[in-house]
């Protein structure tokens, strides 16, 4: 197997592999797991392939198939494939004839024109583009007309089943030798007939026959055009359900280099509408003058090995799909992303604003998929999401248009803190004593400034000792001095008894150590704190204190 084929296989391949890689693990929504398992099945297909085309292929006996063992072409002009009649006098025992213009190749029987290209796309596929085929005419060697329109059916087919093979229509020369009067080359493309002399420059076919004696085989070259056009382009060109018509690319013909046969299709045709008979005679001719090769130049703009074969036609085509199919899965991811967004913006939408807890899921909704966007937009979006579909800019104003309209809850109202007035007990009673001094009224009255009744608080009046004593009496004393300025503020203030708590701890509630004489002093005291309570000190008319501030303890407000 040649290197030359094992390369395109090998890189065609490769190609094809990573265009369906890209399109798999950047467009295709699926599970990581899904393409992990898609990624190992395309490998294990793509080493198949390449086995499958690079092992090598030995000629079947049969013959079914017919291998073309080829040189290599060191050319890029045309390599034009010769086949039809006469062939053995044409190349005269070569299987190649190398000209500085391009190649003729002699593929022999019009049947084997396909076998012929399939061989030269696996060995040498960069050629492929570069293929022509003429098909050589002698008409004085056919006695049936039929046979020779046969022979020209299976060129149509040729041509249909090498246009399957390469993916485009390879260029066909009609080439026709009759017998008559010598005439050099005369070539037909389109509607100017050229003619080439040999070792001279090619002329307008109306300016050659006007030089010396051309103008006495006007007529057969006349009935020559006529039994072209009739004959074989009517056969090539005409409609057919089975096969697709054949136009040439050329047609090239001359006279005077084949022996006419006895009641040939040439000969019965030209005596019929001409009277013109030519004797058998034995022409001899060089091999190049055999070749029509001024039709190479006319080719080598058609051929050029860049075209490529099948194979690249194909890998082109996956690319494209894959390409189309990039599109149409980003479309996709984005109306996907989009609905995604879209959800979320409704569902903020939907939710009142008083409705804080599910407003505040759904504000750190509209938060993430802001963060996602923002970013996107730094890093660049993925390729999953480009392509020109993605709208990030729009959606990301959409969720900041959104996240701005948040009205925070309001902030709760704190609860009531108990204002507490500490009164020193030296300061209000003589020591072991609970009967207010003289002097202690403007201290009340002083320090009670900011303590009023309300309805459903109540007045807590707490009285407290040091440790000096015994605990039962300390107990007795402290509430006896806390019942006496009770009865003080409800004597002077005129509040209700049940606006009243009185409260004798004794010294269990100490806020300074014992140990020392300053701390003891600190301890003796007298604490009045307003606290909140249902139905406490409730004044004829009023409504009851709120259910909110009803359950907090005395504790509480002594903190």
């Amino acid at each position: 197997m040649r290197k030359s084929v094992i390369v395109p296989v090998v890189l065609h391949t490769l190609v094809g592999s990573a265009v369906l890689l890209w399109l798999l693990w950047y467009f295709i929504p699926v599970s990581h797991v899904s393409k992990s398992l898609a990624t190992v099945i395309l490998f294990i297909v793509a080493g198949w392939i390449v086995w499958k085309n690079c092992r090598f292929r030995a000629p079947q006996a049969d013959g079914s198939e017919a291998s073309v063992e080829l040189p290599l072409l060191d050319t890029q002009g045309p390599v034009v494939l010769v086949c039809g009649d006469g062939l053995d006098e044409i190349f005269q025992g070569q299987q190649l004839r190398k000209t500085a213009q391009g190649w003729w190749y002699r593929a022999g029987d019009v049947s084997r024109l396909t076998d012929i290209v399939r061989s030269i796309l696996v060995q040498q596929p960069r050629q492929a583009g570069q293929l022509s085929v003429m098909y050589a005419c002698l008409p004085d060697q056919h006695q049936d007309e039929a046979v020779l329109r046969s022979a020209l059916k299976t060129l149509r087919q040729q041509v249909r089943q090498m246009k399957a093979l390469t993916g485009f229509s390879l260029p066909v020369v009609v080439c026709c030798e009759l017998s008559g009067p010598a005439t050099p080359w005369v070539i037909v493309r389109g509607d100017s007939p050229v003619v080439c002399p040999p070792d001279a420059s090619p002329q307008a076919l109306v300016d050659w026959q006007q030089m010396e004696n051309n103008l006495m085989v006007l007529p057969v070259l006349s009935q020559a055009f006529v039994f072209i056009r009739e004959t074989l382009l009517d056969e090539l060109e005409k409609a057919d359900r089975l096969t697709p018509p054949v136009r040439p690319f050329a047609v090239t013909l001359r006279s005077g280099a084949a022996r006419p046969e006895p009641q040939s299709v040439w000969s019965q045709w030209l005596y019929l509408r001409s009277c013109l008979q030519f004797p058998s005679v034995v022409v001899v001719n060089d091999a190049a003058s055999r070749f029509p090769d001024a039709v190479l130049p006319l080719l080598a703009p058609f051929a050029s090995s860049i075209q490529g074969g099948q194979r690249t036609r194909r890998v082109v085509l996956l690319m494209w799909l894959c390409s189309l199919a990039a599109l149409g899965f980003s479309a996709t991811n984005n109306r996907d992303l989009i609905r995604q967004v879209s959800t979320d913006l409704q569902r903020w939408s939907a939710i009142p604003m008083n409705h804080y807890v599910p407003k505040a899921q759904s504000l750190a909704a509209l938060k993430q998929d802001a963060l996602l966007l923002e970013r996107w937009q730094r890093q660049g979006e993925p390729l999953r999401y480009s392509l020109g579909y993605y709208p990030g800019q729009r959606l990301w104003l959409a969720l900041q248009q959104a996240i701005d309209t948040y009205v925070p809850p309001p902030a709760p109202k704190p609860k009531p803190v108990p204002t507490i007035v500490r009164l020193d007990s030296m300061s209000l009673f003589d020591s072991g004593k609970a009967l207010l001094k003289d002097g202690s009224t403007k201290i009340l009255v002083n320090a009670l400034v900011g303590i009023k009744a309300k309805p459903g608080w109540l007045i807590v009046v707490s009285g407290h000792t040091d440790n000096t004593g015994s605990v039962s009496l300390n107990q007795s004393l402290s509430l006896q001095r806390a019942e006496s300025v009770r009865n003080w503020m409800r004597d002077t203030g005129d509040v209700p008894e049940s606006c009243f708590a009185v409260q004798g701890y004794g010294d269990n509630r100490p806020i300074a150590s014992n140990d020392t004489p300053d701390g003891r002093a600190h301890n003796r005291r007298v604490e009045i704190s307003l606290v909140p309570q249902a139905d406490a000190c409730r004044i004829p008319g009023e409504k009851p204190a709120s259910p909110d501030v009803r359950d907090v303890s005395t504790q509480e407000m002594e903190k």
